[in-house]
């Protein structure tokens, strides 16, 4: 069964954090700063499946009406795909983001991505020519309401 438990830092220390954000998101000056301030602002949830942390998931506002949405995978993430899917879109859906507008999420440029975003039914705004610290092409994405 997939759940969403309230976020704590002690899951990502226990978490097998997938290859690509173990390279880039973990390595960031402010990273610290950051789980401890989302951990502080119950806007950010653990998601769990047989036991497994398959991600970290929140979100943080931009400005009023809007907020930008973001994942932390583990590695168990692609063994569980649909679940995983379908308890964001259930999250999406729930009523918590109803105060915004616009919910938008950057994520690399692959078909993966592509796929999961145009599922969850973010609309595709544009690409951002090496956007992170490996030069990867990311895409930006929203939701309206």
């Amino acid at each position: 069964m997939t759940k969403v438990i309230p976020f704590k830092i002690e899951h990502v220390e226990c978490m097998e954090i997938r290859e690509y954000e173990s390279m880039t998101t973990i390595n960031l000056e402010n990273w610290a700063f950051a789980l401890k301030k989302f951990e502080q602002s119950k806007t950010c949830g653990t998601i769990l499946h047989d036991g497994r942390i398959l991600a970290i998931m929140g979100y943080y506002e931009l400005w009023p009406g809007v907020c930008e949405l973001f994942v932390l995978p583990s590695k168990y993430l692609p063994e569980y795909p649909i679940q995983f899917a379908r308890c964001v879109r259930r999250t999406l859906n729930s009523g918590i983001f109803k105060e915004y507008h616009r919910i938008q999420i950057h994520a690399l440029d692959d078909d993966l991505h592509n796929r999961w975003l145009s599922f969850l039914k973010f609309s595709l705004e544009g690409i951002l020519k090496k956007y992170d610290s490996k030069g990867n092409d990311y895409k930006i994405w929203a939701r309206y309401s």
